[in-house]
């Protein structure tokens, strides 16, 4: 009897230590990775670009937001370590003094590269001058779990026009508000 006790103690035991273990690993990669406080460490394209960051109200909503110049296509890109669990979370936005002035939008694009190979895992078109619920922050969750524990390239793009659609540059003022990782 005594020592069906200790074995079931001794198993009681490993499973804590296991259970505290798996815990402590999980806590340790819970916090958010807020891109922009690793903004000076993202490589930007066009390399003479200004990549300003900037308050932005749009609608009711202030957010600090990179904006990147209103150029045929830019790009960001941030060597991260995805966390179990990481999802992406960004806001998407053109600037309010262009939302009444002609032009066709801006196409954002997220992809993750591990160096061989990028998998585009987001698009979209963002237009407020002909689609008016397009003026004001779009809130944006993008899943990369499936990245957990890689370290990865995470490469944020924006484009003059939609798809299939002649660069047209006209009141292009991207805005990629309050980028982060987060754990869901």
């Amino acid at each position: 009897m005594k020592g069906n006790r200790a074995i079931v103690t001794a198993v009681v035991v490993v499973v804590v230590l296991l259970l505290g273990w798996y815990l402590l690993r999980r806590s340790s990669s819970s916090g958010a990775i807020d891109l922009l406080a690793r903004f000076d460490q993202a490589t930007k394209k066009p390399e003479s670009a200004s990549f300003p960051i900037i308050e932005a109200k749009l609608g009711d909503e202030t957010k600090k937001a990179i904006a990147p110049p209103g150029l045929a296509g830019t790009r960001l890109t941030w060597k991260v370590r995805v966390p179990d669990d990481g999802w992406l979370r960004v806001n998407l936005g053109l600037k309010p003094e262009v939302w009444e002035k002609p032009g066709d939008g801006v196409l954002f694009m997220v992809l993750v590269s591990d160096g061989k190979a990028s998998d585009q895992l987001f698009t979209q078109h963002v237009d407020p001058y002909n689609k008016p619920a397009d003026r004001r922050w779009i809130p944006v969750m993008v899943d990369l779990s499936a990245y957990g524990g890689e370290q990865v390239d995470l490469i944020f793009n924006t484009y003059a026009s939609p798809p299939k659609v002649p660069g047209n540059m006209d009141n292009d003022e991207p805005l990629w508000g309050a980028p982060e990782i987060v754990i869901r």
